[in-house]
């Protein structure tokens, strides 16, 4: 490793589950989160999927953060919540469990800086204690479509809490948001608070930690949008300060 990359913070990122048309799973992630992890001076690293718990620990040892990415459902036999619910999506065990060791052991450090989005919003509230709301539409009704399928546009409005952690990175108290869930935060976790709702319908869109470390999750996707929208880079950024 040249003396310039030792010299970027270190970011693990954690992949989502596909299978494969005949039989077995591949780890895959989006080109938008290693863009915006290196577009905000970071050095991306893509964590092979796995939920070998000596395996995770010796791999995330040299990481200076980590980045929980989007993706499907997260169980909800992990937080009380109906596994035979009929709107639930695809889950998959092995990614909640890696993704769940990852978070609680950051979590319990209380050092190094994680940024969850959408899914990994929801994994950091149920690695906190907290639980979902399973499906959004059926459950708080049709005011927003937050599985909008304009995945780069702004679509829907979310206003911030002020004195939050979020409000001083973004430096304003409404934004506009992608948005592409089905899910969100449901009862919040007590060690978390909500740093941003949606206008219309008061979904959570934001959570963070009550306190220094850096530990924010955002149900938008701001990876699709970090090279043209300022709120969605200024995270990128921040958890890459965080990192140094």
């Amino acid at each position: 490793m040249s003396a310039v990359a030792k010299q970027k913070p270190l970011i693990a990122l954690t992949p989502a589950v596909q299978e494969r048309s005949g039989g077995g799973l591949n780890g895959c992630i989006n080109k938008e989160y290693t863009d915006a992890v290196l577009a905000a001076g970071g050095l991306p690293m893509v964590l092979p999927l796995t939920d070998d718990e000596a395996a995770l620990a010796a791999l995330l040892a040299p990481a200076d953060g980590l980045l929980l990415t989007g993706g499907g459902d997260v169980n909800p036999a992990l937080f009380g919540g109906d596994p035979a619910n009929p709107k639930l999506g695809s889950v998959s065990r092995l990614r909640d469990t890696m993704e769940l060791f990852l978070t609680r052991r950051l979590l319990d450090e209380g050092r190094r800086p994680v940024l969850g989005i959408c899914r990994g919003c929801q994994v950091m509230n149920v690695a906190a204690g907290g639980t979902l709301a399973l499906d959004l539409p059926s459950e708080i009704g049709a005011a927003v479509n937050h599985s909008d399928p304009r995945h780069f546009e702004l679509v829907h409005d979310v206003e911030i809490v002020p004195g939050t952690r979020l409000h001083a990175l973004v430096g304003a108290t409404a934004i506009r948001v992608n948005s592409a869930h089905h899910q969100a935060v449901k009862d919040l976790a007590p060690r978390l608070r909500v740093s941003a709702r949606s206008t219309r319908d008061g979904v959570v869109e934001a959570v963070e930690l009550d306190g220094s470390q850096f530990f924010l999750g955002a149900q938008w996707h701001p990876e699709r949008l970090h090279d043209r929208h300022e709120p969605s880079a200024a995270l990128f950024r921040a958890l890459v300060a965080a990192a140094s």
